[in-house]
């Protein structure tokens, strides 16, 4: 009986060898897990690029050279026949944490000036004066998300600078005495800004954007204020309808004649295009 048993296992045992080959072929080959391929990681940055339709009144008083002072007040319902051109431009980027934008302001402007000279140059029926100025505005600022806990609504705390480039040439003539005189002098400078920009966004189609910033240096002072509600017509167009207004006063003397003073204020209803990608 024992030899039967020792039989059997050394039976047993050839038939599991020569069958292991034979079992290990009919088995499905274990290929290896292919690498993860990564998503790329979506930047969340979206760029608008703004056409700005603002119609300013124009509040300014100028000084050139040695010239008084003189006023100029146009209200935004004439503005158009007083430009001699204008370029209102901006483009900002965003995303959740950070604001980056840069808007560019350029007009010319032609318009009467009342003035009021000295003595001598009111004896014969006082003084006509003409002002005409071309501005250039550009201001650049970046920003931060601040953490308000409220929903919808993405508020930036900005810092930037304004840079004015100002060309005023200021014309007089006495109606009487038939003489006349003109002075052209230009001046540009640059003011550190600080303010906020924000976005409330009411519903997929509805939102509302409000700014402000205020800055200057030395002997200038700047502040802007913008507020408007905004309608996205497609997934890449919108547009908004709002009110702003900028004001600057910066004055500097000259070495030799007289001084340069430039205080103006535009504020009227501005309508934008804007173009998001």
């Amino acid at each position: 009986m024992r030899k039967f048993i020792l039989s059997s296992a050394a039976l047993l045992t050839a038939m599991l060898a020569t069958s292991a080959p034979a079992l290990a072929a009919d088995l499905p080959s274990v290929k290896e897990a292919p690498a993860p391929v990564l998503a790329p990681i979506p930047s969340g940055w979206r760029f608008e690029a703004t056409v700005n339709g603002w119609a300013p009144s124009i509040i300014s008083n100028v000084g050139v050279a040695g010239f008084p002072t003189s006023s100029v007040d146009v209200g935004f319902f004439k503005i158009l026949s007083k430009l001699n051109g204008v370029v209102p431009l901006s483009l900002i980027a965003r995303n959740d944490t950070f604001i980056a934008g840069v808007d560019l302001y350029w007009s010319a402007l032609s318009a009467g000036a009342s003035f009021r000279g000295p003595a001598a140059l009111t004896t014969f029926g006082g003084v006509n004066a003409n002002l005409h100025t071309a501005m250039t505005i550009l201001t650049g600022f970046g920003g931060v998300r601040l953490p308000l806990q409220i929903a919808n609504l993405n508020f930036y705390g900005i810092a930037g600078a304004r840079y004015f480039g100002v060309n005023n040439t200021l014309g007089l003539s006495a109606p009487v005495a038939g003489y006349g005189l003109s002075a052209t002098q230009g001046k540009d400078w640059v003011d550190p800004i600080i303010g906020f920009a924000s976005r409330y966004v009411i519903n997929e189609k509805w939102f509302v954007d409000a700014e402000a910033d205020i800055g200057g240096y030395n002997k200038s002072v700047t502040w802007q204020t913008f507020a408007a509600v905004g309608y996205n017509w497609t997934q890449n167009i919108s547009s908004t309808v709002g009110f702003r207004a900028l004001y600057v006063d910066y004055e500097k003397a000259n070495n030799f004649n007289g001084s340069f003073r430039f205080q103006q204020t535009l504020l009227g209803p501005q309508a934008t295009i804007i173009y998001a990608f």
